[in-house]
């Protein structure tokens, strides 16, 4: 599916996300820092770091992605051994397997992966269709 107008394409570090503004990442090992408010946040690249404070949702389809973030309503993770410290998480949904996720609160975590951890410092509403998932 192609980026719509208006949405940062493989943005350099330091872009700032003007009214929500989505964006795309497809270059492997990419190192970000957004500004603003953003959002949604797609990675299609892999052996990356995206630092970004608040979002509406991010979807992470590569492998190898460390996400540093603040506040987001919808987290999806499809690839497979990444990292994402979050603090506050509307609903996680983890198709992908072998990731770790970390945060203060999670509302709802949904695993369809294997394999996955989600270590939250509330109890979150799980449901697990995956194998080997697990919350702490």
């Amino acid at each position: 599916m192609p980026a719509r107008a208006g949405t940062l394409t493989d943005p350099a570090t330091g872009a700032t996300c003007t009214d929500r503004q989505d964006v795309l990442i497809t270059r492997d090992d990419f190192r970000l820092v957004l500004d603003g408010v953003c959002g949604k946040v797609t990675i299609r690249a892999s052996k990356g770091s995206l630092n970004v404070d608040e979002v509406t949702s991010i979807q992470v389809v590569g492998s190898g992605v460390t996400v540093l973030n603040q506040k987001v309503g919808t987290l999806t993770v499809e690839g497979s051994n990444n990292m994402l410290n979050m603090t506050e998480v509307g609903e996680a949904i983890v198709a992908g397997d072998n990731n770790t996720l970390l945060g203060d609160a999670y509302g709802r975590v949904h695993f369809r992966g294997k394999n996955n951890t989600v270590n939250s410092s509330n109890k979150p509403e799980t449901v697990d269709e995956g194998s080997g998932n697990r919350v702490m």
